[in-house]
Formats: C-alpha cells, structure tokens, sequence
C-alpha cells in the first residue's frame, strides 16, 4: 500500500517518519526548507516514546508523490481547501483518504471539497498525539500515545478499513480502527477544546491550569459545554468525560496544545473549527456555550488570519 502524508507538518512528520522507519511505502508531501531538508538530511525524529533519530524518508511535491492508494489528511483546518486542491495529483479513483483534523465535522468538509467520485472514500479519523515541527526536517512528539482512531462515517467495520488499520499497525502508532468512530471524535472533541483552548488564552502549560483552580473550573466548563452539545446532537457520550479527565491526567506536565504554540509564535490558529464550532453548534441547538464563546473571542483577536 502506497500512503501519502498531506502534509510533513507535526502530526503528519512523525507518523510519515514512523512509517518510513518500519518499512511501508510512505511519501511526505512538503516545500521549501522542510523539503529541502527531507530530501538532503532526511527527518529527525525527537520522541519521548522512542528516543531521537534520523529517518531517510521520501518526500516530495504532491505532482511527485503521484496516486496513492491511502492518503493520511493532517493539515491545519484553515490549510483544508488549498491542500485539497494541491492533493489533485495523488488522488486516485480508489484512493482512500483518512483524515486526521481536529473538530468532529472536519471529515464532512473534507468530502465536500475532494472530487465527487472520491467521497465515499473519506474515512473518518482523529488523532492523539502532541508533537511539534522545531524546524526544517525535525519533528519532536512531546506527548500523548501517537494513536489514529479511524472508521467508516456509517459505522461498523470494513474490509478497506482492516487494510488501513494493518498498514498503520506499526512500531510507534497505536491504530485503532474503531466501528463508532463519532464517539470518538466528541471524546477528542471535549479534550481538545479544554486543552487547546485554556493553553492558548492562558499561556501556561497543562500544570499550570491544575495548580490554578479557577483556570482549572474554567477548562472544566469548556468540557461540560462540549458533552453538552454533544449529547443534544444525538451522540452516546457515557463515560466519555471520566475517559477524557483520565487523560488529561495522564499528559505530561509541561504539555501545550499545538494552539498554544501557535499562539505564542503568532500563527495563524484553529479556533474556527474548534470553540467556534462549539458556539455555532450551541446556538443551533439552543445551548448557551459562554466559556467557549470567551475562548473564541479572545484568540479570534490573536489570530492573524490568511
């Protein structure tokens, strides 16, 4: 099976990186000095999973990459249209896609924008991992237990799925190719606001919040808002919150969210598709959603746009 990366960002290095390490016939879409430096020096991989190395990788333009037959979609939500149409060339008539954005509708944006023959190959995905580009060919994983849930948007499982989940069963990706995947997008969905979006407007690590009680309540408040419209939207979210709580227990104290990076080197930020959706969903349903109403409104000020 032949897997494209789109593109060799934080998430999509280290998983493309990982894969090229174990063998698979992986390619890395990426430009300019990141480019430059794949092709010259290869990546190097800094993992508190599995130490640091340099991993020789294939990387190149997505007209060089050429079709495939899986492609793992990890672009920032804002980057979705144009990577989309650069993504032209590797597309096949049966190339699966597997997206791995943050926000629980990033699958159904996707397939509105891939050719129209190509949407029912569109698996639904998520990702948990914590890792950062520190420059061009270097991809640190900080945290998290690098895994991909996957599935198909109607559920159950699937032959084409089984191949997927065995071409990334590999050493340093925990695959798990799930028959609910929309579970498991709002326990990301909860987490993901509560963490991304108390480490940005804050500034301040994952420690920092729990030893601070009234921006630990806060992130609280955040989570309930999330589960709240989550549940109104008709998903089974039993014991979705402890699970997600026990992460947060789990990450590292240093942890920030990848928002939180973004944030403070000026980037351009996600929030539209995270506390955005949030607030567009509440008021859809009728749920007031203040603390990720405030969160919106405070890193839409940061964020520099386009």
């Amino acid at each position: 099976m032949k897997i494209g990366i789109m593109a060799a960002g934080g998430v999509g290095a280290y998983y493309g990186g990982v894969l090229a390490e174990a063998g698979r016939d992986v390619w890395l879409v990426a430009r300019g000095p990141n480019l430059e430096a794949l092709k010259s020096n290869g990546l190097k991989i800094t993992s508190v999973g599995s130490g640091e190395r340099t991993v020789q990788v294939n990387a190149g333009s997505a007209s060089e990459v050429g079709v495939c037959d899986l492609i793992l979609f990890c672009v920032k939500r804002y980057a979705t249209e144009q990577a989309v149409k650069d993504m032209t060339p590797m597309i096949g008539p049966d190339t699966l896609i597997l997206n791995v954005q943050n926000g629980v509708d990033a699958a159904e944006r996707l397939q509105d924008l891939v050719p129209t023959e190509n949407r029912d190959n569109v698996l639904w995905g998520l990702t948990y991992i914590v890792s950062h580009m520190e420059g061009p060919g270097a991809v640190n994983q900080k945290d998290g237990p690098r895994r991909i849930v996957f599935g198909e948007h109607a559920g159950g499982l699937s032959e084409r799925g089984q191949k997927v989940h065995g071409a990334l069963d590999v050493e340093g990706i925990d695959s798990v190719f799930s028959d609910y995947v929309h579970r498991n997008l709002w326990n990301k969905f909860m987490f993901i606001n509560g963490l991304a979006g108390m480490t940005a407007v804050t500034h301040r690590t994952l420690s920092a919040l729990k030893s601070t009680p009234e921006a630990w309540a806060m992130l609280n408040r955040v989570i309930d808002e999330v589960e709240a419209i989550g549940r109104a939207s008709g998903i089974d979210l039993d014991g979705e919150r402890e699970d997600v709580m026990a992460y947060l227990d789990r990450l590292g104290p240093d942890t920030r969210s990848s928002m939180a990076v973004d944030t403070l080197a000026g980037n351009r930020l996600e929030v539209d598709s995270l506390h955005g959706t949030v607030g567009r969903i509440g008021r859809e349903l009728g749920i007031e959603t203040p603390a990720c109403d405030f969160i919106y409104a405070v890193l839409k000020a940061q964020d520099p746009g386009e």
